[in-house]
């Protein structure tokens, strides 16, 4: 300590003050102070321990209080201070005063700046009452501690982030529209459309957004993949696959609209349910694919990126072919098209990767519409109890989907996500 530091200085100050200048008076002050010391010193003995109780989880951003027990074996009083050493936990230390044999009881107050896993990191020591001396205590009860996040900066996130068009970011990802060259007509902006065709002079006349429309060199088929299996189908509430439904209509009408042959593959986990080569209508294609919604609790863990070999060896017995069903799907999409996949890459990610890859060999353009099942969870149904789980379940899709970005476009949907001018069209 620098207290004892300085003591010890002092003393050998007066002791060679002492010799020099042969006082007697000094000499006995220098005795005095290492008595004192000395005295303290041996008197400082003993042990202690710190028992801690870490809550089994924490809220960002807010506090919380963790109880501390102390436990003193010192001959003398003392004061025993508990600190936190995690930059990512802000924490107010948690001191006590000690008679020697005492067992007191305290507690410490943290706020945890980030979510996540966090190791505490806490210290513990004893000091006598002058500050002389110190001794670390031993430490029970640490372990990493789980914060959720705060409901408060989701909240705001939400109001303040805006919400990405998913529909804008799947043609770019298509790159539709890219190889338009002749003019053919002016018509209202619509979602998707890019803001660099506008033309502001008919735009200023009848104070719409009006864009222009190229005539194409070439006009490709769009395929759309959809996965009809239950386990895609499962919910707790009708939500999900009514806004499948929607979306999918969505594009059928969007792009018949552009002059593209849309067509229509569905599948399940082993076979292709149904192809419609040309659609025009999108009721009668919803009708013929029946996307009804299964009762029950839908996958929200992801399955691994890296497929299971015995899991992959019991499918292809059971479905007696080595492929899976959207890869069965693929084979059925002609060369250089624009395909889109509805599915939850949760599911099976190996097979869509694989069905990816066969897509990239005929030279087509992907993109994979992704309704994460996690948005989709009513709010009634979220309870404390389940907060974690889900919480947990939200934060591997994420990092799956980030891992699966890495090698195709995916665009992430939710019910906000809708096109509000074709829905009225329809």
């Amino acid at each position: 300590m620098k207290t004892a530091d300085f003591l010890l200085g002092l003393s050998g100050v007066l002791l060679a003050g002492a010799i020099f200048l042969q006082s007697p008076a000094l000499a006995g002050i220098s005795s005095m102070v290492m008595a004192y010391y000395s005295a303290v010193r041996l008197a400082f003995r003993g042990e202690g321990k710190v028992v801690l109780k870490l809550p089994e989880r924490a809220t960002e951003l807010e506090w919380a209080e963790i109880p501390v027990e102390v436990e003193s074996k010192f001959g003398v009083p003392g004061k025993a201070i508990v600190r936190i050493r995690n930059p990512d936990l802000e924490a107010e230390d948690a001191s006590i005063d000690l008679e020697p044999e005492e067992r007191a009881k305290t507690h410490l107050r943290i706020k945890p700046l980030k979510k996540g896993t966090l190791d505490p990191s806490v210290e513990a020591f004893l000091t006598d009452k002058s500050g002389l001396f110190m001794r670390e205590l031993m430490i029970e009860g640490v372990k990493p501690l789980t914060v959720l996040p705060s409901p408060k900066k989701v909240a705001e996130a939400r109001r303040l982030r805006k919400e990405p068009n998913a529909f804008a970011e799947l043609l770019h990802a298509l790159g539709i529209g890219s190889e338009s060259i002749d003019f053919e007509e002016l018509r209202e902006f619509m979602p998707g459309d890019d803001i660099k065709k506008i033309d502001w002079k008919a735009t200023s006349r009848i104070l719409k957004p009006v864009v222009k429309v190229f005539k194409r060199e070439t006009l490709a088929d769009v395929y759309v993949l959809v996965n009809v299996d239950e386990s895609f189908r499962r919910e707790i509430r009708n939500v999900k696959t009514d806004y499948l439904a929607l979306i999918l209509a969505q594009l059928i009408a969007y792009f018949a609209r552009h002059g593209h042959r849309v067509g229509i593959v569905a599948y399940n986990d082993g076979e292709v349910y149904r192809v419609i080569r040309s659609v025009h209508e999108p009721k009668m294609a919803l009708s013929e694919l029946k996307l009804e919604p299964k009762p029950g609790r839908p996958q929200l863990r992801p399955s691994p990126l890296r497929e299971d070999i015995l899991i992959r060896r019991i499918l292809r017995i059971k479905a007696r072919t080595p492929l899976s069903g959207i890869e069965k799907a693929v084979n059925t999409v002609p060369e250089s098209s624009y395909v889109v996949i509805l599915d939850d890459i949760g599911l099976h990610p190996w097979a869509i990767l694989s069905a990816a890859s066969m897509l990239e060999e005929k030279g087509s353009k992907i993109a994979i519409l992704y309704p994460n099942p996690v948005r989709f969870i009513p709010r009634e149904s979220v309870r404390p109890e389940n907060l974690e789980s889900l919480y947990l379940a939200y934060k591997e899709r994420k990092e799956l989907l980030r891992k699966i970005r890495g090698r195709i476009t995916v665009v992430e949907v939710s019910p906000k996500d809708l096109l509000p001018r074709v829905v009225n069209a329809l």
